[in-house]
């Protein structure tokens, strides 16, 4: 077995912060050190975690520290970008040396051609071996970018950092738009990769597969040994006994309060005798004076120290309260997302979805429905929901929903990014009162700061919530919720309050996951199956 301690350091971060433009500070005195050793990164949604994977591989300069790398890193990013005319070989980084293979066969090759190739004379034979073992046969180095679904594209940008081959390999959410298929072919690759490996996830499954954590929380960034389930029991184990010292910390404020004001009692008395003996006295007045002034004193004195007592025993709870990292945020919905009984909510005859196989869909919902619609990436899952959300038209056939609804996509088209969630909310003429608004808000973590700027400037797990918010809160609130893929971008937190969430959820709702533990969360009461033949529509 290889000892952990002796692998070489890949990268080193020394007392490393970082810092917004507007002052913000999001990490802060970090020292890390990165080998071999793959490892997760986990925490809530806004603590830094992207900043860390791209400080880690080196797209980013800390603010203030020193950080040291490994000389090849590559860094998959939550969502790839794709432009006009890219294709397969752009995205896999492939295209170069493919072109420079193809000149060379044809005998056109240029100056710099055999340097570019190196050793890689067999790389068009790779790719199509990676694509084909990732299950994405129908596609080749020529087939468009925009012809691939979101699952398609996060395999092909994921072997192309595989055949990258470097020294480091950091991948941020890189299930998120992967169906089960695609995220047990990701578990094969890492499980077989022998480089440095640093993955930002929620996915449980894939943190179990990682051999040591990182948590980033209120308290600073801390390294677990082990999987997740290790990192999870020990995080558990220490927030118990967190509790443990919140309890022990107030009763022992209270005790020493009640015994505190007991003997301030006591002294107030024995003061009160004491002035009364120097007033009756056969003493001088200014003895009397001076006995008097020293009672005073006395009770001044022991009330000063009762004081500064009483503000160490409330330090010593506050911190303990602080090292309580376990908040819960709650997502709230208005009485009017409620679907009555037999509400017809939407109804499909022979729709034909566009740009897939002439396969139709029959189904009629009504009442507060839960459907989970399953199928592998590219048949057309997300296709349905932007058809029901009126975004897309079918080929042929009817499509009609008959209650307010919400369509929440990957991309969170909902949201305007130059706006802040505060100002799109009151020109939906949310009925919401400010104040408790606000206070709906800060239960989701969005606090002042965070609602009153604009939503393009808030991470991927916030900014759903500020989707959620605004389909939830406007002045027509939605009673059918469209969502595809919505914990995406959650930390695992969240996913779990969002799933308490949703099961009080009194609308109806269409969910697109490859999250099983969510789905089964939600508890549905119809499954959209996607086969070969059609579309099937079942009770749960």
């Amino acid at each position: 077995m290889t000892d952990v301690n002796r692998l070489p350091v890949l990268v080193s971060l020394q007392h490393v912060s970082f810092q917004f433009a507007n002052g913000e500070t999001l990490l802060d005195d970090v020292s890390l050190s990165i080998d071999h050793t793959p490892t997760g990164i986990v925490g809530r949604n806004g603590r830094g975690k992207s900043i860390l994977a791209k400080l880690i591989a080196g797209l980013l300069s800390p603010s203030s520290g020193t950080l040291n790398g490994a000389s090849r890193v590559t860094y998959v990013p939550q969502s790839v970008e794709v432009a006009p005319g890219d294709t397969v070989a752009d995205l896999t980084g492939t295209l170069p040396i493919l072109s420079a293979l193809e000149r060379m066969a044809q005998g056109t090759a240029q100056v710099d051609d055999l340097a570019l190739i190196d050793d890689r004379w067999d790389l068009a034979v790779r790719l199509r071996g990676a694509l084909d073992t990732a299950g994405l046969e129908t596609l080749t180095a020529q087939t468009p970018a925009e012809q691939l679904s979101g699952g398609q594209l996060a395999r092909v940008v994921i072997i192309g950092a595989l055949l990258a081959a470097p020294q480091l390999l950091v991948l941020d959410e890189p299930t998120n738009h992967l169906d089960s298929n695609g995220r047990m072919w990701l578990l094969r690759m890492l499980g077989d990769w022998r480089g440095g490996l640093v993955v930002v996830s929620h996915d449980r499954q894939l943190l179990n597969a990682m051999a040591r954590i990182i948590e980033l929380s209120p308290l600073g960034v801390h390294v677990y040994g082990g999987n997740y389930a290790a990192y999870r029991h020990q995080r558990d184990a220490e927030q118990q006994a967190a509790h443990a010292a919140l309890e022990h910390a107030r009763l022992a404020r209270s005790r020493e309060r009640r015994r505190l004001q007991k003997d301030h009692d006591s002294l107030q008395r024995n003061a009160a005798r004491s002035r009364k003996h120097a007033e009756t006295a056969n003493v001088d007045r200014f003895t009397k004076a001076r006995w008097k002034g020293a009672a005073t004193e006395i009770v001044s004195t022991v009330r000063s120290a009762h004081w500064q007592h009483k503000h160490e025993l409330d330090a010593q709870v506050r911190e303990a309260y602080e090292r309580i990292v376990d908040e819960t945020p709650t997502l709230l919905a208005l009485p009017t997302s409620a679907v009555p009984n037999g509400r017809q909510v939407l109804s499909l005859v022979d729709a034909h979805l566009p740009w897939l196989p002439s396969t139709h869909l029959n189904g009629h919902l009504a009442g507060p429905v839960r459907v989970a619609v399953r199928g592998p990436n590219g048949c057309g899952k997300s296709t349905l929901l932007k058809v029901l959300a009126g975004e897309w038209r079918l080929v042929s056939g009817e499509c009609s929903v008959q209650v307010p609804s919400a369509y929440i996509d990957q991309h969170l088209a909902l949201l305007d990014d130059q706006r802040s969630l505060v100002e799109q909310l009151n020109l939906l003429d949310t009925p919401l009162a400010e104040a408790e608004l606000r206070t709906r808000l800060a239960l989701l973590q969005l606090d002042a700061l965070r609602v009153t700027q604009p939503v393009g400037q808030l991470s991927g797990g916030e900014r759903l919530k500020a989707a959620m918010a605004i389909a939830l809160w406007r002045e027509v609130p939605a009673q059918l919720l469209l969502l595809d893929e919505p914990t995406n971008h959650l930390d695992l937190e969240s996913v779990m309050a969002f799933e308490q969430a949703l099961q009080g959820f009194t609308g109806a709702m269409l969910v697109v996951s490859h999250d099983a533990a969510f789905v089964q969360a939600i508890r549905p009461t119809h499954y959209l199956d996607w086969h070969p033949a059609g579309w099937c529509l079942e009770r749960a």
